[in-house]
């Protein structure tokens, strides 16, 4: 069996080798908790920011951004993504955050007008990545990555 504290030790130091080269820490909190799927509703953001962002070179060449998605909530808290988006064009940022929002409010369920339903910040550290991987406000530390989601190009991974 699988001690939680050595799954998130490994899971920490894991995400703290991938190569970034401009991290967004961003927390996208979904309108409700009855919800059949919330991996297929982070997929279609994904898939509107890596189209609206990448443009021709998402649905020409299959270029994505570099993203760690990681679920949480309970019946107490609305479910929650946080993530880390890597956006490889500095020079784009405020493009970047935009479209994050604009591709958020698309989706079925980050359709609130709570101003606190997406949040978006430089990541300056690897303080994020431990924030992310923290034990509360998850029924199982395991089953909280989406690994379905995650996506590292071939060309930066794992430094």
């Amino acid at each position: 069996m699988v001690n939680y504290l050595d799954y998130q030790q490994e899971l920490r130091g894991w995400m703290k080798n991938i190569h970034f080269i401009n991290p967004f820490a961003i927390t996208l909190t979904m309108y409700t908790n009855d919800w059949r799927d919330y991996s297929q509703n982070f997929r279609h953001f994904m898939n509107r920011l890596n189209q609206s962002f990448l443009k021709s070179s998402n649905t020409r060449y299959g270029k994505k951004l570099t993203v760690i998605p990681i679920k949480e909530g309970s019946q107490k808290t609305h479910t929650h993504y946080h993530c880390v988006i890597d956006n490889p064009y500095p020079d784009r940022n405020d493009e970047f955050v935009d479209l994050i929002k604009r591709s958020w409010g698309k989706t079925l369920l980050g359709l609130s007008k709570s101003k606190y339903a997406i949040d978006i910040q430089p990541m300056y550290s690897t303080g994020w990545i431990e924030y992310i991987t923290k034990c509360s406000s998850k029924s199982d530390i395991r089953d909280s990555v989406d690994w379905d989601n995650m996506t590292l190009p071939p060309d930066r991974g794992i430094i």
